[in-house]
């Protein structure tokens, strides 16, 4: 039994007739017919039943053609991985994210990415910048961008960027004629705080404390997303990325520039040299770009 007797059985079942399989294999009738006989006698199965020019599958040939089919869809999925592979590195990716980008830069991101590339499939999932190191290390993820890079072991760790804190107030609050919001004027001001995690809170009362600033402490956020959607509730101010700040306009919020200049740095973490895949090196220049286009420091 080789490859050449299964494609003309296989043509015969689909096309209904010898002659019809010759011309989708471009060769003769006589020898698709030799290459069926050669077939049932390799495999000890009557496939077909000769009623004059016509042939019958039997109970043994419509069985043994659904094997043949089942084999042929596995053919046509390493195919089509074999194209992705040569395309578009492996088909797949897989991004890991910190929520202050997951949940509102990335999927804009992603958007753009998969545009000229439909047959792509992009998973996106998050965690604190430790679990998502920890993702691309065993290979669950092919990418990770995150704001605390330490510990990133074998990986490559890029600065995609620097992103300058922003100040949020709260519809209506009495600072939001100012322009620029100085740590000084959010003295005894309800402050929504994140809470202590991966540094960023850390940084953020560092900088109060510098100034001699007292806020009033009392809710937290376990994510930006969360600290803004508290703002926007009349909850107390907020620093935050700007690309967290801007998803919530729609929320009657104001976005001011802080002083003293605060940083939150943005990182991606990835296999590698040679290791990392063409997906995942198109990806990260995709994500500078989008970084640099709608917030150049």
């Amino acid at each position: 039994m080789n490859l050449r007797q299964i494609e003309a059985f296989r043509s015969v079942m689909r096309l209904g007739s010898m002659t019809a399989a010759a011309e989708a294999l471009h060769t003769s009738q006589p020898n698709v017919s030799r290459l069926i006989a050669q077939l049932e006698l390799s495999t000890g199965l009557k496939l077909f039943e000769r009623a004059g020019v016509r042939l019958i599958p039997t109970k043994e040939g419509s069985a043994f053609f659904q094997e043949v089919e089942r084999a042929y869809v596995g053919l046509d999925s390493l195919r089509q991985s074999a194209k992705n592979i040569r395309n578009l590195g492996t088909g797949r990716l897989r991004i890991a994210a910190v929520p202050s980008t997951g949940l509102t830069l990335i999927p804009h991101v992603i958007k753009d990415f998969v545009a000229t590339r439909p047959e792509l499939t992009v998973s996106l999932h998050m965690n604190a910048s430790p679990t998502v190191v920890q993702w691309v290390q065993s290979q669950f993820c092919d990418l990770g961008v995150v704001v605390q890079p330490s510990d990133a072991g074998p990986l490559e760790t890029l600065l995609i960027t620097q992103l300058r804190a922003v100040c949020v107030l709260p519809p209506g609050h009495r600072l939001a004629v100012q322009e620029v919001i100085r740590a000084q004027d959010l003295h005894g001001e309800n402050f929504v705080s994140l809470c202590h995690g991966d540094g960023t809170r850390e940084q953020m009362d560092r900088v109060f404390e510098q100034a001699g600033v007292e806020r009033k402490l009392a809710v937290e956020g376990q994510y930006s997303s969360i600290t803004c959607e508290m703002v926007a509730a009349g909850m107390g101010t907020a620093l935050m990325s700007p690309n967290v700040a801007h998803d919530f306009l729609h929320k009657g919020i104001t976005i001011h520039r802080f002083e003293p200049e605060l940083l939150f740095p943005v990182y991606v973490v990835a296999p590698a040299g040679s290791s990392q895949t063409p997906l995942a090196t198109d990806f990260i220049q995709a994500l500078k770009r989008h970084y640099a286009t709608h917030f150049p420091s």
